[in-house]
């Protein structure tokens, strides 16, 4: 896939030329795009996930890459085909456009040329157009399925600013009593400590007779001692990455309340790095309205290294989880980095904690296979492996949950 044959239309022969051209032509066309050497460097292994005989591939790929919002998205597509079809004709939407014929050509519509040893496993032809010669949202349904898993490979550009996130204040007050609910299924179990109590098993001696001291020495109030019950921690891990925008929000709000409810609540966002924004969520406390994050950086919004960064966790916050942590990572599961990397964070979290819970949106996607990605990896060590949509089901989270420690 090293470049694409010569022909009309394409402005140049060498596929890293037809990237460099084409990005300098989307920053000259719409001053939206911010397109760097990172986005071509990237938008380059994006080809490598695909096949360079669908057209269709191919936008889908990049369009992953290169675009970060949705104005941007919303004027890709025919960019695209302006600079990749450039004098040819543009694709045409069949008589009978729900009657193509599998496997055959369509009118119009000439694919980019690929290497002759790999045959398309689907060819160009074999999808549905729509009157403005785009593909049919149903069409190239192997880029539909790949299209989580790209935007989870690829950063924004590098030195390209992070934007603010808001907390959703919808069911807010919802979240919080899910909050609430949650934080007092816990049941860690007694200290070891011995507490001074009003009432105990354990007379304390020494305090009895210091108290006498007020009352000319009749131990009127004695003093005794017990083993309190201990406090669960929790640490919540939120993945922020690309192919979590549209969950993100909501388990941001939810870790939030969470926070608001419990002191010993230690939040993180990750995305190619991580950052604690447990301060962060204290000051949005004092905002009445649309409470809001800043500076997060490479930790929001770009790509995903779920290994790396729960490693990271471990190793430079590892004294925040003790026998009383519950542990909740929030992630689609869709990570590029080494599986080895992914078992061995996991094994260190898993023996540190009380308990560790993946919460995985797609799990409420018809066809989701967990086994398919990294999530066979990390299944082994959770505790819990669930989805939250609403707040019953955050709620729900620790209910019956057998804690380790």
């Amino acid at each position: 896939m090293s470049s694409f044959p010569q022909q009309d239309g394409f402005p140049h022969g060498d596929l890293l030329k037809n990237l460099v051209a084409f990005g300098e032509y989307l920053r000259r066309t719409a001053q939206q795009f911010k397109i760097g050497p990172q986005e071509i460097q990237d938008g380059l292994r994006a080809l490598e996930a695909v096949h360079l005989g669908s057209l269709q591939e191919v936008r889908q790929a990049l369009k992953l890459v290169m675009c970060s919002s949705l104005e941007q998205e919303r004027v890709f597509d025919d960019l695209f085909f302006q600079f990749f079809l450039s004098g040819r004709q543009r694709p045409a939407a069949p008589s009978h456009p729900h009657k193509a014929t599998p496997g055959g050509p369509e009118e119009g519509h000439e694919p980019i040329p690929a290497r002759q040893s790999s045959p398309p496993e689907h060819p160009e032809g074999s999808g549905d157009l729509n009157g403005k010669g785009r593909p049919h949202p149903h069409e190239d349904t192997q880029a539909d399925w790949a299209a989580p898993l790209l935007k989870a490979m690829f950063s924004r550009i590098e030195g390209a600013e992070a934007p603010e996130v808001e907390i959703p204040q919808q069911d807010l007050e919802a979240m919080l009593q899910a909050a609430t609910q949650m934080v007092n299924q816990v049941r860690l179990g007694r200290s070891r400590r011995w507490k001074l109590a009003s009432k105990g098993p354990r007379f304390h001696l020494r305090r009895t007779l210091r108290k006498a001291l007020h009352t000319g020495g009749d131990p009127i109030y004695p003093a005794w001692q017990h083993h309190p019950r201990r406090q669960p921690r929790f640490i919540f891990v939120l993945d922020g990455s690309r192919s979590m925008q549209d969950y993100a929000d909501r388990l941001l709000q939810f870790a939030y309340a969470l926070r608001m409810r419990c002191n010993r609540v230690e939040v993180f966002v990750f995305s190619t790095q991580m950052e604690r924004i447990t301060r962060q969520l204290e000051k949005a406390k004092s905002l009445s309205e649309r409470p809001r994050l800043h500076r997060l950086g490479r930790a929001w919004g770009g790509g995903t290294s779920i290994g790396e960064n729960l490693l990271r966790l471990e190793q430079q916050y590892g004294s925040l989880i003790r026998g009383d942590s519950i542990v909740i990572v929030a992630s689609d599961g869709l990570d590029t980095g080494a599986p080895e990397i992914l078992e061995l964070a996991l094994r260190k979290i898993r023996q540190r904690s009380a308990a560790l819970i993946w919460l995985n949106p797609l799990l409420s996607q018809k066809g989701y296979d967990p086994r398919a990605n990294c999530m066979n990896t990390a299944l082994p060590y959770l505790d819990r492996f669930c989805n939250a949509e609403d707040p019953a089901a955050f709620a729900r989270l620790t209910q019956r949950l057998r804690l380790r420690k």
